[in-house]
């Protein structure tokens, strides 16, 4: 890295020249000299070398990136080398490399505060929690930011410290009252302290106020505002996320049932008889909003996994309340055939099947589950 410190006036006299054709070259980074000799390695973006070491390769490139960084002199310039090719390594996902980077910068100046900061981030996401605090606590001594109360509070966390984790996201409150990750980390470690906590929802819905384009904390704060029945406000982030990722199935299956769920816990409406049943108006019209929202989600979800088979769940909950029953059966149906939880919509369209007259679909739904070991007589 070029010295850009000016030069004593002594040396600028003898540096001056009649007549300058081009300034004097730098000398050349010994970090870098050391670094183009080597194997290539997570630097490639500091200095021109190759393509990165196949797979085959990382563990020699690795040995010669440790080696490369042995030969270089302790010159106190050369720590802000070591240091930018830690931070280097650290945003292309080479966390060792990087806690080699940052410790040779430290070993040349012990006191340098973005190297200790960066191997203190590095050991974090190694998980090396207890080693990740020394280092963040040694830093914060000198450099209070709230990225690295953070990254000290996921630490804290992680080893299972959730009060101090708390305490830690708080600090980082106090240097940056406005920062949403800050709030949303309080919510999530704070919910692990106490679940009831009043301070859980506020700060996941400072969280979304601050940061409205993280899908991540309009969810959140959505769904623990679910949890409350607080089913208004709740539809308010959901319709807010959706605008930002219209296409994510886990928003679009949260907003059917919140639209559901909804409708369940309102007042009876004007209630309208359909064959032999009655039916709620009100709820009708719920269902068939909160319809749209599930069968796209079903759509946009993979075909397996908790979200499909929630999706599914969801939507013969719905379509149970309404009077088409041959929708009803086809979502049964499709519980039946496409979930692991076949024995549960079997007993529903066995009941289903009786009431509508088709005593041989009964008949066989009732075989199907003496067979799996379910004998409802």
């Amino acid at each position: 890295m070029r010295d850009l410190r000016p030069d004593p006036p002594a040396t600028r006299a003898r540096q001056r020249r009649p007549v300058a054709l081009a300034p004097p070259k730098p000398a050349p980074s010994a970090t870098i000299e050391a670094v183009k000799k080597t194997p290539p390695t997570p630097t490639r973006k500091v200095v021109p070398i190759a393509e990165a070491a196949s797979r085959r390769q990382k563990k020699r490139a690795r040995e010669s990136w440790a080696g490369a960084m042995a030969s270089v002199p302790d010159d106190p310039d050369e720590a802000e080398n070591f240091t930018m090719l830690g931070n280097i390594a650290l945003i292309e996902g080479h966390h060792e490399d990087a806690v080699l980077a940052f410790s040779r910068a430290l070993a040349i100046a012990p006191h340098a505060v973005s190297a200790r900061a960066g191997r203190g981030r590095a050991r974090a996401l190694l998980g090396q929690h207890e080693l990740a605090l020394a280092d963040l606590d040694i830093a914060l001594r000198k450099e209070r930011t709230a990225a690295l109360h953070l990254v000290r509070a996921a630490s804290l966390a992680a080893l299972g410290l959730l009060v101090d984790a708390v305490k830690a996201t708080s600090r980082a409150l106090r240097v940056d009252p406005k920062c949403a990750q800050a709030y949303y980390l309080r919510a999530i470690f704070g919910s692990h302290v106490d679940a009831e906590d009043p301070q859980v929802t506020s700060d996941l819905g400072r969280a979304a106020e601050l940061a409205p384009n993280v899908v991540l904390y309009s969810r959140e704060h959505a769904k623990r505002l679910m949890g409350m029945e607080e089913y208004d406000l709740a539809l308010a982030d959901l319709d807010k996320a959706l605008s930002v990722s219209p296409d994510d199935p886990t928003l679009l299956h949260m907003h059917g049932v919140c639209l559901k769920e909804r409708a369940v816990n309102a007042p009876s409406g004007r209630q309208v008889v359909v064959g032999s049943r009655w039916f709620d108006e009100d709820r009708i019209r719920a269902n068939e909003a909160a319809l749209v929202s599930l069968e796209r989600a079903l759509v946009l979800a993979p075909k397996q996994g908790e979200l499909f088979e929630a999706i599914v769940y969801s939507i013969v909950q719905a379509r149970e309340g309404m009077p088409d029953e041959a929708a009803y059966l086809a979502a049964l149906d499709r519980g039946v055939a496409e979930t692991t939880n076949e024995c549960v919509y079997l007993s529903v369209r066995e009941g289903v099947r009786r009431r509508r007259g088709d005593i041989a679909g009964a008949d066989v739904d009732k075989a199907r589950m003496k067979e799996l070991g379910i004998d409802r007589e």
